[in-house]
């Protein structure tokens, strides 16, 4: 499998996954095994599909990081979203029917525990009508692949849960997905300006984490209306809302803040570095490539903002170059990524691929693996150059997610064993 972007596709190419409509969400255009054709693609571009997933040989490595069922109900997540939202947007303070929005969630996770190869972003999600639920959409999908990967760190931060109950994210996927919620309250002049600027600390749209919790306390579970209150908050300090507290009103940081609300505020800042907020009725903004935004929130200020631990586990589920996307490398090879290493996650695998003109003609060649040959860097993907966004390892566990979790448990076990003798 191979993903392309709509202007590479070609007549003879063979879908390998369904396209949705990139504005009503579950509705499939094409479904998997369809031949394109010149109509077709034309169509497609009209419609603004902006990627695609063909068939191509000996790819079987990338097929396997790849489930229908979850882009299925990512996509039917987008549709409830879409439809949730545009039933009661013109009605100020009007009431949410939390539950679709609950089973779209669970729905998710299921999927992702059904598929568990296919925990990895590998494909934005379609476009809608309105950018910002989108937004939403992505940082939930985000957050709960972050969520599954970090069950270590879940049952560490929530040692008054028995572990299985510390482990599950269905909330935390459901605050992420209404994260932005307190933002239908608000006036269109603020959000337009938010829109325009970007700002997020602009003292008007800060009441969007105050209106939101207000909207969701007592309708979904407290650790969902935690992420919804405290998602802007950052693990330095700085962020908001502020709290008054036993020594006055202070910002919370560190593991003061509620774990769920510090993989959102990861996921939040990533899904909004690539898609930067713009005016609804002005051109779209280009995405920012994924190395990129990945390299700047591992540099100051967002590396201060941002838990070091769901950072770890941000880069273990979101590959600066994907499995199946086309990058050039440094030595004028086209290829397709066909394997990556979280610990070292700008050295993929990458197999070359023959001329995209001819389909009838597909044939593997050379792979090369960057851990093995240092001298090779991708140097353009996602239509961009990024030869200079590239980041390494400075030491060999810099990015051992593992060597973490080893380390919380042998912390827990020292402490444990402290405990048990002072009993003694």
């Amino acid at each position: 499998m191979l993903r392309l972007s709509t202007l590479q596709a070609k007549p003879g190419m063979c879908l390998a996954m369904p396209i949705y409509h990139p504005k009503q969400g579950s509705t499939i255009l094409l479904r998997a095994g369809a031949v394109l054709q010149d109509k077709v693609i034309q169509r497609l571009r009209e419609f603004n599909v902006p990627e695609m997933w063909i068939v191509y040989p000996e790819l079987g490595q990338v097929a396997n990081c790849i489930s229908q069922e979850v882009n299925h109900a990512r996509a039917e997540t987008m549709q409830v979203l879409s439809d949730a939202f545009n039933d009661v947007r013109p009605e100020m303070g009007a009431r949410l029917d939390y539950r679709v929005f609950r089973k779209a969630i669970v729905d998710l996770v299921d999927s992702l525990i059904r598929n568990p190869r296919a925990t990895l972003l590998l494909e934005d999600m379609n476009g809608c009508a309105h950018p910002p639920l989108q937004h939403s959409a992505n940082v939930a999908f985000i957050s709960l692949l972050i969520g599954l990967k970090l069950d270590f760190y879940l049952e560490h931060q929530r040692q008054r849960l028995d572990p299985l109950r510390a482990r599950e994210v269905s909330s935390l996927g459901l605050g992420a997905l209404l994260h932005d919620v307190g933002a239908m309250d608000l006036e269109p002049d603020i959000i337009e300006e938010y829109l325009r600027t970007g700002d997020e600390y602009g003292p008007n749209y800060r009441r969007h984490v105050l209106d939101g919790f207000e909207r969701v306390r007592g309708h979904v579970d407290p650790t969902a209306a935690t992420v919804v209150l405290h998602h802007h908050q950052h693990f330095d300090g700085t962020g908001y809302p502020a709290r008054e507290s036993g020594i006055g009103i202070h910002t919370p940081r560190g593991t003061e803040i509620h774990v769920f609300a510090r993989i959102v505020a990861a996921a939040d800042k990533f899904d909004s570095l690539r898609h930067p907020p713009h005016p609804v009725d002005a051109p779209e903004v280009e995405a920012m490539p994924t190395v990129r935004a990945l390299r700047l929130l591992g540099q100051s200020p967002y590396r201060e903002m941002i838990d070091p631990v769901i950072y770890l586990g941000l880069l273990a589920v979101v590959p600066p170059y994907p499995p199946g996307s086309t990058v050039e490398l440094s030595n004028g090879v086209m290829g397709v990524v066909t394997r990556w290493n979280p610990a070292d996650p700008c050295r993929p695998v990458v197999r070359e691929i023959g001329d995209l003109e001819h389909p009838d003609q597909f044939a593997p060649g050379v792979e090369f693996d960057l851990a093995e040959q240092p001298e090779l860097v991708v140097v353009k993907a996602q239509g961009q150059d990024v030869a200079d966004d590239n980041f390494f390892p400075t030491e060999a566990t810099r990015f051992d997610l593992h060597g973490v979790a080893r380390a919380l448990i042998n912390r827990a076990a020292d402490q444990s064993g402290g405990e048990t003798r002072r009993a003694g």
